[in-house]
């Protein structure tokens, strides 16, 4: 039955189907004084570590990157044309940070979501060949390869302003999760094609053309997502809890030059107690009767599961004209993504009680040829980044909110 062979097919659909959420996640600022692009402007410099008032912080972010196929498409059918790519994520945060006047600490509640992908571009194409039934015209060989992580998690923090410098702050938040959802597994195998006839043959899917394959897969869950049900498979929801910490550095490199690192859930881990897991092993060879053999077991065990970490660097310069010119970076455990950014500021009312800087800013991130732009204000701001203003088009997209309110 060659529609075993959906097994091998099946697990990198799971594992990819799961990313449904890459179209709407949520990014919490660590930084004192927030902008949309985290990055002290002509607004506010370096903040002070203690402030006569109470302050209060909400952050919303969303961020998601997929080369190879636009993100609505790959959370769907993979029916777009496919382009070079071996990562997709989505990474979320909701925050909200309350410092009490004349306080270097500070406490809060947060919501974070992270799922990131990672696979060679042989599983890309198998991927692609399968969901729009395409078959091989050609002996070849895929070395197949994908690895999933997905946690969501509602937790507490405990946070603390450090000063090491007159110029410079160190911020730490000490996190405190309860897990919500989480995948976490690992997809190898590899697959021969071989081209099919043309004559009185009504063939033309992928599976049809599939001459040799073994693959495995592992991975643990919350809940089954290979159809696990039917074979009697109801485990119940595991229950998780973890740890993290952010770390946030800025100062002044000279006196018109800022430089904040923004490092968020380092060292992360989550414990998570029963939680289920499928194992898989399939060979198949399309001239042996049967034709496959597959293998499997169905546990439930302890888990450590990493928390994938985020990393963000902003380098700023003032010219002598006003004039902001930026350097920026996103990283996480597969994928630096790289931005350039220009702003001026501009003054909003006359009267000196009225008088609000803002700061416009324009982004460009060469990498995904995505450009947008960020309103910054010392009471909230935006940033929109995309490379398409078309949703069902678009592989880069990042919403970025902030407010803030002393009293």
């Amino acid at each position: 039955m060659k529609s075993s062979t959906l097994y091998i097919l099946t697990g990198i659909s799971i594992l990819m189907m799961s990313t449904h959420v890459l179209a709407q996640p949520l990014d919490e600022s660590l930084s004192y004084s927030n902008t949309a692009l985290n990055t002290q402007s002509s607004i506010q410099l370096i903040p002070k570590s203690v402030s006569p008032q109470k302050q209060i912080v909400w952050t919303i972010n969303a961020n998601a990157y997929s080369p190879t196929q636009p993100i609505a498409s790959f959370v769907d059918d993979w029916d777009a044309s496919l382009d070079k790519g071996d990562v997709a994520f989505a990474q979320g945060q909701v925050g909200i940070s309350v410092t009490p006047a004349n306080s270097q600490l500070s406490y809060g509640l947060d919501w974070r979501y992270d799922y990131l992908m990672t696979f060679n571009q042989p599983t890309a194409q198998v991927y692609w060949q399968y969901k729009n039934d395409v078959a091989a015209d050609s002996h070849q060989t895929y070395p197949l390869y994908l690895q999933a992580r997905h946690n969501e998690r509602l937790g507490a923090h405990v946070g603390m302003n450090l000063p090491l410098a007159d110029d410079w702050v160190l911020a730490t938040k000490a996190h405190i999760w309860q897990g919500r959802h989480a995948i976490d597994g690992q997809f190898a195998g590899s697959m021969l094609t071989q081209p099919l006839s043309n004559q009185g043959s009504n063939k033309k899917s992928l599976r049809d053309s599939l001459e040799k394959a073994n693959a495995t897969l592992n991975y643990y869950y919350d809940q089954p997502a290979l159809d696990e049900e039917n074979l009697g498979w109801y485990p119940k929801s595991p229950h998780g809890y973890g740890y993290s910490l952010d770390v946030s550095l800025q100062g002044q490199l000279g006196n018109s030059t800022q430089l904040v690192i923004d490092g968020y859930d380092i060292l992360g881990k989550m414990y998570w107690k029963d939680i289920p897991s499928t194992h898989y092993d399939l060979d198949y060879e399309d001239s042996r009767r049967p034709p496959y053999t597959l293998e499997g077991s169905l546990n439930t065990d302890a888990e450590v599961q990493r928390i994938p970490w985020r990393v963000e660097t902003h380098l700023t310069h003032d010219l002598a004209n006003q004039w902001q010119l930026g350097l920026h970076s996103q990283s996480n455990t597969y994928q630096h993504l790289y931005q350039l950014s220009a702003g001026y500021p501009l003054h909003y009312g006359h009267h000196k009680y009225t008088n609000t800087p803002i700061m416009l800013t324009g982004l460009l991130e060469p990498q995904s040829k995505a450009i947008g732009f960020a309103i910054d204000s010392p009471y909230a701001g935006i940033k929109l980044l995309t490379d398409s203003l078309k949703s069902n088009e678009a592989k880069r997209a990042q919403v970025s909110i902030y407010g803030q309110y002393q009293w």
